[in-house]
Order: C-alpha cells, then sequence, then structure tokens
C-alpha cells in the first residue's frame, strides 16, 4: 500500500519538472523550422557541381584532381561538369613564373607547365569547397565556428587562411564579413 504523503510528494515532485505539457503527437513531430541536425555547410556542397579541396579540383562525386595533374586531364572534366567551355588566359608576371589559366564563371583555374597548380574561387551558387565552404553565403563568423581559422595581417584587408575539414589550408578573402573568395594552391596575387 502506497502512503498518501507519498503519492502527495510525488505529484508535487512531477508538477515541479514543468507546467507546459505537450501532447504525443507534439513531441514526435519537431518543428519543421527548426532543425538541429541542418549544417549549412554540408547543404552548400551537396548542391555543387564541382568541388574544390586544398590539394586540387574535380566534379563532384568524381576522383579529384591533385595539383599537378595535367591540365587535358582537367579541362575536359570541369567543362563536362560546368556544362560549357572556359575561358582560357595566361599571365607572364606571377611571382611563381608563367602560368596559364581557365575560367568557368566564379572559378579560376591556374596552370603552370601545363599541369595544375592552384585555383581562385569567388561567388557562385554550383561551386564549394569539399567541406561545404561558398564564397558569397559562408560567413567569416560561420566559418570560425566550423574550422580553425587565422585571420593574417598583409597588404590585402580580410585576408584569412582557414585549416580544412582534411586538415589542408585553404586561403581567402572576407568583405563586410562574408568570405568573398577562396584560393588554394599556387596563385597569382600582387601585394
Amino acid at each position: 500500500m502506497i502512503r498518501p504523503t507519498l503519492l502527495l510528494a510525488l505529484a508535487a515532485s512531477l508538477a515541479a519538472c514543468g507546467s507546459e505539457t505537450q501532447t504525443a503527437d507534439e513531441v514526435a513531430t519537431p518543428d519543421a523550422t527548426q532543425s538541429p541536425t541542418t549544417n549549412p555547410l554540408i547543404e552548400r556542397f551537396d548542391k555543387a557541381v564541382i568541388v574544390v579541396d586544398a590539394n586540387g579540383i574535380g566534379p563532384k562525386g568524381a576522383e579529384t584532381f591533385r595539383f599537378g595533374t595535367a591540365r587535358g586531364d582537367v579541362d575536359p572534366a570541369l567543362a563536362k561538369a560546368f556544362g560549357s567551355e572556359g575561358e582560357h588566359g595566361e599571365n607572364f608576371d606571377c611571382g611563381a613564373g608563367p602560368m596559364q589559366f581557365s575560367s568557368y564563371g566564379p572559378l579560376q583555374v591556374a596552370y603552370q607547365d601545363g599541369k595544375l597548380a592552384g585555383w581562385y574561387l569567388r561567388a557562385g551558387d554550383r561551386m564549394a569547397t569539399s567541406d561545404g565552404v561558398q564564397p558569397g553565403t559562408t560567413t567569416l563568423e560561420g566559418l570560425k565556428g566550423e574550422r580553425q581559422l587565422r585571420e593574417l595581417d598583409t597588404s590585402v584587408p580580410g585576408e584569412f587562411e582557414y585549416t580544412t575539414a582534411d586538415y589542408g589550408t585553404i586561403g581567402g578573402f572576407a568583405e563586410d564579413g562574408v568570405v568573398a573568395s577562396l584560393h588554394a594552391g599556387m596563385t597569382c596575387f600582387f601585394r
């Protein structure tokens, strides 16, 4: 037999746990506007057709072309993924020596001596890093929350570098608190 005082204590302790009650439907059906498992970096990666990382580039779902890969292998695969041929250019005045470029919208791919040497990515919705960082969308504070980031004191305002999910390093520039561009490998920036 349960004593009346024990029943009163049990009822009081249950009441103290919370005055708000939820029906079984409310508990089983989370609010559609809140998703604790949603990661904007993963969502951006899922929408990308071309993926860049600290060591190379490639069409999403295909093998990544690492720095040093022949241009003849890289350009056709990127053109197919992007849906059009890239624009070609060359700069003889880069600090590392003459470089050739192929551009696909916001992506510029750098080659030296006919081999993949680096990439530079501006804002565009069809491209992201392998860990979901996307210029024009990812905030600098959001990136700091996800990755180890170091702001650099250079002649170019907003310059930073961060450690990628696979422990590589990608550099970038931020404007007004938003990642404006990213780069890896050899670049042709003038400072």
